[in-house]
């Protein structure tokens, strides 16, 4: 029988040497950021899987006078602020049940949560709206294990490199020095599961109704094939509405066991979800909404082995 897994929602990067760094630098207290993190010595940054953008529809032509602030061409034009810092609140809730047969002929479940809420500080880099640097509050969390270690780690910063169309390429972090592995550990799941599901933005102009889909492969316990399908439903000015819808497929049959060097088989696979974002082209991270994927996976060992049932939700949610 095969022993009933712990395993993190597919997307989510899971070692923690991934962590960029343990070294601390002064907070940089104008509205933007100085320098950028990237330069730093022995920085190691955490890789976010491009995403492939297509336009499906242009949606409605712009036509009159265009809106305030919103550009006559129609593109969806990223103009970081540099006046002002962000502040949004950024939530990862992931919640997995693993069903396996237990000795006494009946069904073993086995239930896991893994939430955090983390609010944030973001200024993006004075002479390169490329480059945003951020510093993290206090997170909370409904893991009372985990809660105690999360006050050592406010005040640790990080940053991330972004391309044209608001697509994320890598992510820096730098948990405080006295922060523990377990909140270091949470810390950057949340911000890699959370930017593996980010909504790049089409670099050609675009109305109210467009459709565009993005595609990237995410590597972890499975590899899969991540479509998001991207409905522009309304802009006012700066501010663009976005409907989303996201499907997942496996690229191949292998699941590989967190930690360890065994696979198993991926013989039933199903993740899909959909929701709402609010993006502010002035800012680079979205501003409002959230995007839940929920599906299972069945997974299966040696022929002799009865397969184990995964029921996954994963939820990523911006508030300001």
């Amino acid at each position: 029988m095969i022993a009933a897994l712990t395993v993190l929602p597919v997307g989510a990067v899971l070692a923690l040497s991934g962590c960029s760094s343990d070294d601390e630098s002064a907070a940089d207290p104008g509205p933007c950021a100085a320098a950028s993190s990237a330069d730093r010595e022995g920085m190691r940054p955490i890789p976010v899987a491009p995403a492939d953008v297509e336009v499906l529809d242009t949606g409605a032509p712009q036509t009159g006078a265009p809106q305030t602030g919103a550009p006559q061409t129609g593109l969806l034009e990223s103009r970081p602020d540099t006046t002002s810092p962000q502040e949004v609140t950024l939530t990862t809730d992931s919640i997995e049940a693993s069903i396996a047969p237990a000795d006494n002929g009946n069904q073993s479940v086995q239930r896991t949560q893994q939430q955090l809420s983390t609010p944030i500080t973001a200024r993006v880099v004075c002479d390169d709206p490329s480059d945003l640097e951020f510093t993290i509050g206090t997170p909370t969390t409904k893991d009372a294990e985990l809660t105690p270690g999360l006050d050592a780690i406010a005040g640790s910063e990080g940053g991330l490199s972004v391309a044209d169309g608001l697509q994320v390429r890598s992510l820096r972090l730098f948990p405080n020095e006295e922060s523990g592995s377990p909140a270091r550990s949470a810390l950057e799941q949340s911000f890699s599961g959370a930017l593996d599901q980010s909504v790049p933005l089409p670099t050609e102009p675009v109305g109210v109704g467009a459709r565009w889909k993005s595609v990237r492969i995410i590597s972890s316990a499975a590899t899969i094939r991540r479509t998001t399908t991207v409905t522009l439903t309304g802009r006012t000015g700066n501010i663009v509405q976005l409907a989303v819808a996201v499907d997942d497929v496996p690229v191949d049959s292998i699941f590989r066991i967190p930690g360890s060097a065994q696979t198993l088989t991926i013989n039933r696979y199903s993740m899909a979800g959909t929701g709402e974002l609010t993006v502010d082209l002035t800012r680079v991270l979205p501003i409002a909404g959230s995007i839940t994927t929920e599906g299972a996976r069945e997974l299966a060992g040696d022929e002799n082995s009865a397969p184990l049932l995964q029921q996954n939700e994963y939820t990523v949610t911006w508030t300001s």
